[in-house]
Formats: C-alpha cells, structure tokens, sequence
C-alpha cells in the first residue's frame, strides 16, 4: 500500500525531531538510534516508487512543519489550521513526485540508449540528485524542511559532502545488495557535534528566558507591566555583576524610539551593563521595523532585522496580490520592512552580529561565519509544539557548520548557548 509505506518512510525520517523534543532517550544511544532511523528512512525513499514519494513528501512535511498553523489561533482564523496543514503537506508531497518522476523518466531515457541493466541502477542515482535537490528547496525564501538535520543529533556528519557520501553509499548498496558496502559510512561518522550550554551557567552574560503570551503581549494596557518586568530583569542583572544582558524578540511590544522616557532608563542603565533587547522601530511613515536595540554606555544603536519571515512579516507575493491577503488574513496591516546590512556591536572585547528570531536559522546570516551570534527570538506563536526543538536544531547545525557560538534568548521556551563543539563548554 503506497500510503502505508510513504506514512512509514515519513515517520522513520522525523523521529529524531520527536525523540529530541520528548527526550526520549540520550547520550551515545541516541545518536546511534537516530542514525538507523535516518538511514533506513533515506533507504526506503531511494528505493520507493513515484506514488510512495508522493506520500513520503506529504507525510513528512506535516511531521516536520505542521506547527506553522499554530499561529493561525492568534490570527482568530483556528478553523484555517486543517487547510494550512494539507496545503503544507501537498506542496511537499507534489515537490517529492516530481522529483522522482524525473528521475524515472531519464532512467527510462538511458534504458533506451544503453541497456535495461542501467535503468534500475541509473534511477537510484537519481534519486540521491532528487533529495539533494529536495534539501535545498526554499518556498517564498524558507527551508526548514532540510534533510541533513536528520544527523545533527546521530553518529553521521552534518556537511554537506557526507550526506551526498551517504547517499551515494546507500544507492550503492541497493543496487548491488552486499552488506560490505555499508561499512562505507564509517566514513561520514563525526562525533563532534555542537552542544547547547544552560543560559544560568553564563558568568558575565544574562540571558533572559520570558513567557509572555501573545494574547496579552499586544494589549496597550499592559505594555507598563512588560516595561516593568524589562527594568527589573536589567536591575538584577546589574546586582549579580553580570555585563550584558540579552531579551527576546519585541520584548517590549512597541516602538521604542518613540518612547523617550523609557529610553532614558535603558540609557541610564547601561552605563553599568550593555542591554540588547528586542522592540519595534519606527523608521517613517509606513516604515516599520522589527528590530533589536543595542544600549551600551549611555548611547544606543538599532539592529534591524534583513531576513523576513515570509507572509508573517512580509509577503512574497506580488504586490497587488500581498494588499488582498494582507487585507483578509492581517487586517490590512502594512509589511514590516527589512534592512540590506546586519549589524554587529563589540561586547565584552567579542564582535557579535546580531540576528532576529527566523534570521538565525537562515543561511544568510552565516554568510561571513561569525564567531559570535545573538539570537532573538519570540516562540510564542507557535505553542504548543515542536517549532522551539526544530528551532534549536537547525541553530546547532549553522553553529557546527559555520564555527559559531550562538547566544539564543527566547520568550516561550527555554533560552540556551549553542557552542560549535562540545569541548567549547
């Protein structure tokens, strides 16, 4: 049954998200479990036919994805939460068909040039091109549906070269059915991976960790209380001797520039400690801004955020299409706008770029390989779910990949540290 078997491939291919979300299971064991799923999953895939692709893609996007509709129950449009999971799921599921229909009609392309004896062997090459294609597939600018996350918490590497070795590998073996070929994969085993470090274990750093809900975020009676809890945070932290201190995204829910007051007493403040903190900036008329402000010294800088999130903050879509969705989904609300640049502040004698929530799980930001990132982040649209463990795991995987510590606060869930290799704690 093509269902049955794609619901399979799907389930063996997500389980790590689930097994790290749960914490099911650590350590050594971990990784080895997660390896076996992974690669028995990528197996099946490369050995399914265009039907079980099909429901492989469709299955799989929903487990990996489904906590995008989440956000929907703010939106007051809950009811929408059914449709924006299918439509997910077809997407992937029309994109996983493709592929590998393709690749099934070259096959047959080389079949009638060459010999029968090439097509089934052909078809698995293909196959490995379809998911590396498949692994960099970005809708609207978005990819968090990336295959080499399946080993960032396995035995396996994360590069790039030793999925497509893996894939390579696994191609192999289905084609000449002999065990031995396996032993190939010691070949990608990397046992450096990056780690996470609990943010209560920073001496000179505090990072803050907020459980703000959306629903009483935005109310504008209640953004003294969030002031408040802001100048507090910032009080303590001066008391424990700490030097920076780091908020989540659009901790305080408004545009700050226009707030002098409260800006005094940040800049009063941070003559004592450097304060980053997200809030909202407003540039012009019609220009506005999801941003961080970095006080430091008595004076501050605004790091506005480059990389949107697609439809939340601005829509992709032609312009005269974005008004009429913005118009029944958002209330006709105007985009946010994005800067060209990101920006960087020296802290504590380290130069850190500083990203906004989405930004940090986007190749973008890792262009230049900082040394030092800081996060902000807001998960609170998409509880409950599995977005903060997805979250985390593509941040430990740019970290490894690209060399850097990252410095992750978040309201909704836990903040952390993500260090590129665990000899760094």
């Amino acid at each position: 049954n093509n269902i049955i078997e794609g619901l399979f491939t799907a389930l063996l291919l997500s389980a790590f998200i689930y097994i790290e979300h749960f914490s099911w299971i650590n350590g050594y064991p971990k990784l080895l479990l997660n390896s076996i799923l992974a690669l028995s999953g990528l197996y099946r895939l490369l050995k399914a036919s265009t039907p079980v692709w099909f429901f492989s893609g469709f299955f799989l996007a929903i487990s990996w994805l489904w906590w995008m509709a989440v956000s929907f129950i703010y939106y007051k449009m809950a009811y929408l939460i059914p449709l924006v999971i299918l439509i997910i799921g077809l997407i992937y599921g029309v994109l996983f068909m493709t592929l590998r229909y393709l690749s099934q009609k070259i096959a047959e392309k080389i079949e009638s040039y060459f010999y029968a004896i090439y097509a089934e062997k052909s078809v698995y090459i293909l196959n490995v091109f379809a998911l590396l294609a498949i692994n960099s597939f970005e809708p609207f600018g978005f990819n968090w549906l990336k295959l080499q996350l399946l080993f960032v918490e396995s035995l396996q590497s994360i590069y790039l070269w030793s999925f497509l070795l893996t894939l390579a590998i696994l191609s192999l073996f289905a084609t000449l059915k002999r065990y031995t070929i396996l032993l190939l994969l010691l070949f990608t085993i990397d046992l450096k991976h990056s780690s996470t470090l609990n943010a209560k274990l920073l001496r000179d750093v505090e990072l803050v960790h907020t459980q703000i809900s959306i629903k009483e975020k935005w109310k504008p009676q209640n953004q003294l209380k969030y002031t408040n809890l802001v100048l507090k945070k910032i009080d303590s932290a001066i008391a424990k001797k700490k030097k920076l201190i780091i908020f989540p995204e659009s901790v305080l829910p408004y545009f700050l520039n226009r707030q002098e007051d409260i800006l005094k007493e940040l800049q009063k403040r941070s003559k004592d400690i450097t304060i980053v903190t997200g809030a909202l900036y407003d540039k012009a008329f019609n220009d506005y801004r999801n941003s961080a402000y970095i006080i430091k010294d008595g004076n501050y800088t605004i790091a506005n955020k480059v990389v949107l999130v697609p439809f939340g903050e601005a829509n992709p879509l032609p312009s005269w299409m974005g008004s009429i969705v913005n118009k029944i989904f958002f209330d006709g609300s105007v985009d946010y706008k994005g800067d060209s640049n990101f920006s960087y502040v020296n802290i504590l004698e380290k130069k850190f770029k500083v990203a906004i929530c989405y930004e940090g799980t986007h190749p973008r930001t890792y262009k230049d390989d900082p040394k030092q990132l800081i996060v902000l982040s807001n998960n609170g649209w998409f509880k409950p779910s599995i977005e903060p463990t997805e979250q985390k795991l593509l941040l430990k995987f740019y970290s490894k990949l690209h060399k850097t510590t990252i410095y992750h606060s978040v309201n909704g869930s836990d903040s952390y540290v993500v260090l590129p290799h665990p000899e760094d704690q």
